[in-house]
């Protein structure tokens, strides 16, 4: 691991501004130790703290801030994301098991994340402030084909490197 930071996007909701839907729909990882600028803008575009909304990964885990890492294998030249598998294809290392995980369908636009299955949370981040949200996300057979898949079933990701 080379740092750890905080997950951050976009605030999820759009009720408070509904002509402004626009904007990034990623996540992205601050490190804890940020190098800040002295300029000061007029607010046209912010980056907020990420909590999960729901009880998914622990019992606790409704309001929790969301940490990050950013890592780097030293023995590895690639890695890479796989939904939908807990397991890496053979010649693949694992790095990690996870679900995945984004923002509320009814609101602003997010990335899909793959957070680690033991998902860990920002010490004294219990404050339920509400700035990016994080949901576990499942299945819907229709267009995508059942089986293999089922509906309503939470999914897996793994992160392998070669």
């Amino acid at each position: 691991m080379i740092s750890r930071g905080f997950t951050t996007g976009q605030h999820y909701d759009t009720t408070k501004y509904a002509d402004r839907f626009g904007g990034p729909a990623n996540f992205l990882c601050l490190p804890n130790n940020p190098e800040l600028t002295n300029r000061t803008i007029p607010g046209n575009s912010f980056l907020y703290g990420t909590e999960y909304e729901e009880n998914f990964l622990h019992s606790d885990s409704d309001g929790e801030d969301v940490p990050c890492a950013f890592c780097r294998s030293t023995v590895s030249a690639s890695t890479a994301m796989f939904p939908g598998r807990k397991t890496c294809y053979d010649g693949w290392k694992m790095e990690y098991l996870g679900y995945i995980m984004s923002g509320y369908f009814g609101y602003r636009a997010s990335s899909y994340i793959c957070v680690d299955i033991h998902g860990e949370y920002v010490q004294g981040g219990k404050a339920n402030i509400d700035g990016q949200s994080l949901y576990a996300t499942a299945t819907k057979c229709g267009t995508l084909p059942c089986p293999p898949y089922n509906d309503n079933l939470a999914v897996y990701c793994v992160v392998c490197s070669k």
